[in-house]
């Protein structure tokens, strides 16, 4: 995590401060919610938490990003003492457009992007003939006739 947010960075101070005092700090604001959501979506992404389906590219990297940012974002903005100042400042949508600054931020850096985008890329297989040599049902089995598997007669009323 420290290539994409250093120990130093306002998103890692965010996330360490929310993680230990969610319930009993007033003074989370918005703008620390969505600090903490940049960096605690990046180290789910990092880590491959509930990925079952990798980004083949940049777009579906985002995405993702984005999605399990709007859950630390939904996830906090319900646990945090200062609900109430949150709701009436419109904290959701500041949080939400904070967590995407930082997030944009640091994707731009180096090549992070690309880096994401191929950690959990699922490896090139090599492309292996089939073979259709284990036949285990014989052919004829399924002919009619054969006393294998016949129809049965319709009936008509």
């Amino acid at each position: 995590m420290d290539r994409y947010f250093s120990t130093s960075s306002p998103e890692y101070k965010a996330h360490a401060h929310i993680a230990d005092y969610v319930f009993w700090d007033a003074n989370i604001t918005a703008q620390d919610i969505g600090l903490c959501a940049a960096y605690a979506s990046l180290q789910r992404y990092v880590k491959g938490e509930d990925l079952y389906i990798p980004p083949r590219n940049v777009t579906e990297l985002q995405a993702i990003l984005r999605n399990y940012s709007d859950h630390v974002v939904n996830s906090l903005c319900s646990q945090v003492v200062s609900r109430v100042a949150l709701r009436n400042s419109n904290g959701w949508a500041v949080a939400r457009a904070q967590s995407a600054r930082s997030l944009a931020a640091a994707l731009s850096k180096d090549d992070n992007l690309e880096r994401l985008v191929a950690l959990h890329a699922a490896p090139q297989a090599e492309q292996q003939p089939i073979h259709h040599h284990f036949n285990l049902l014989d052919e004829d089995d399924y002919a009619f006739g054969s006393g294998a598997v016949t129809p049965r007669q319709i009936r008509s009323n």
